[in-house]
């Protein structure tokens, strides 16, 4: 059975905790950042019947929840700020060090670390020591890599952080100390996902339609064939109910989601979709990103494998006025 997970959620601004609070509670599949409403919401239930509900945050220009904890970080007015206690006493306090806003964000699955990105400013930067006390590092700048930055990932337990570049001279990089090593050469990487024990990166070459699998310890190399997928874009590798390492791998214009088993490469399940998918995010327990809503009339998408493998819709954000609460039925795809 899914986890239900409890929030009781305060309503913050980037220079004080307000007197007034907004509560919510029931389950709650996860928080999302909502950039048509710039507001953080829950998506309330689970995938299938699940609906947004009320904005947590407003007016935030971006923000992101570590995976299953009652903190995370947001962007507003120029600051990054660090919020913690959420579901008991909130409290926000700017984080010292982070003047640039990033193109993405990740976290560690244990949330202890977090990754800011910037695919145009060729930089990342990592905020440490979560939740008791948050550090961010120095700006790395990887212009020296070559070509251009496309994507990051960090294992589950804050550890090790690689990078891709695309270009003639493309491919994924070790990230330790200021220092890069490279780990496979690859001329449009597109995806990182870690093992759920760290020992694997899987890495995704849309310009060949390949994975490849990189041993961390020796560097060894396996390559995962993904026959009759044109446009791969997305992977995400987890351990299933099971006990099976496998793959999951959408396709852009396939408009598909397989799940591949790593140990012998055949195809567990494969979904097909009557939408393009553009990711495959981390999201509830169990559940990813299919394709965030970059305008206020699209849904979110969402994949789950449970109860059986399919994609799931959370209904477009309507918001009334004065009290601008949300409104949305949630449904699935055929």
């Amino acid at each position: 059975m899914r986890p239900q997970l409890l929030f009781v959620l305060g309503l913050i601004s980037a220079a004080c905790l307000p007197a007034q609070q907004t509560s919510l509670s029931g389950p709650v599949e996860a928080l999302t950042f909502d950039p048509p409403s710039r507001s953080l919401r829950a998506v309330n239930g689970f995938p299938g019947a699940a609906s947004f509900g009320p904005a947590l945050l407003s007016n935030v220009d971006l923000a992101s929840v570590a995976p299953g904890q009652n903190y995370g970080i947001l962007f507003e007015r120029g600051k990054c700020l660090y919020v913690s206690g959420l579901g008991t006493k909130v409290v926000s306090t700017v984080i010292p060090s982070v003047t640039s806003y990033p193109d993405r964000i990740v976290w560690s699955a244990n949330g202890s670390l977090v990754i800011l990105y910037s695919r145009a400013g060729h930089w990342f930067q990592t905020i440490a020591g979560f939740p008791t006390a948050p550090v961010a590092n120095t700006l790395v700048d990887v212009a020296s890599l070559g070509g251009s930055l496309t994507t990051m990932a960090v294992d589950a337990a804050g550890k090790q952080i690689v990078l891709a570049v695309s270009g003639d001279n493309g491919g994924v990089f070790e990230s330790a100390g200021g220092q890069f090593t490279p780990l496979v050469s690859m001329a449009k990487p597109v995806s990182l996902s870690f093992s759920n024990d760290g020992e694997t990166l899987y890495a995704l070459d849309a310009a060949t339609a390949r994975v490849t699998a990189v041993t961390l310890s020796s560097h060894g190399l396996q390559t995962l064939a993904l026959s009759g997928i044109i446009n791969p874009v997305a992977i995400q590798s987890l351990v299933d109910s099971e006990n099976r390492q496998v793959l999951y791998v959408a396709g852009g214009t396939d408009r598909l989601v397989r799940i591949l088993d790593v140990a012998t490469q055949q195809t567990i399940s494969e979904v097909q979709l009557s939408f393009q998918p553009t990711c495959l995010d981390p999201f509830g327990s169990g559940s990813f990103v299919l394709a965030s809503r970059s305008q206020s009339v699209n849904p979110l998408w969402l994949f789950a494998a449970t109860p059986q493998p399919a994609a799931y819709f959370v209904p477009a954000v309507q918001l009334r006025t004065p009290d601008r609460k949300s409104i949305a039925v949630a449904g699935r795809t055929p």
